[in-house]
């Protein structure tokens, strides 16, 4: 891990009690299982498909917060309460919103995976 990834992953280190290892170990899953999953949530939100959108945002948002507690990972709540309210409008507002922030969590996640 870079100083800079320390730095900027420091809360995540504390879940896994500063073992470098353990986090790169977990972000290589996120950085595999990621990017479909999100792929999967604006699959389900273009089609209609609030329910898959809430259960693939939920498994997003706990596959995302060992990484991130704050924005934008709690930011997923929003939209996963829409979806399972069947409120099309602010779902979609919601992941537009969210989407773009959690792609650059996913590139900085693939980083870390990448890490020597």
């Amino acid at each position: 891990m870079t100083e800079d990834q320390r730095q900027r992953f420091a809360e995540a280190l504390q879940r896994v009690a500063g073992d470098e290892e353990m986090l790169v170990m977990l972000a290589n899953i996120a950085a595999e299982d990621g990017p479909p999953m999100l792929k999967q949530v604006q699959s389900s939100v273009e089609t209609g498909n609030l329910s898959e959108a809430a259960r693939t945002g939920h498994a997003l948002k706990g596959l995302l917060s060992t990484f991130e507690s704050g924005a934008p990972v709690n930011e997923l709540q929003p939209f996963i309460d829409a979806a399972r309210n069947q409120d099309t409008d602010t779902a979609k507002v919601a992941h537009r919103s969210v989407s773009p922030k959690l792609e650059q969590l996913l590139v900085e996640i693939q980083a870390l995976a990448a890490s020597p």
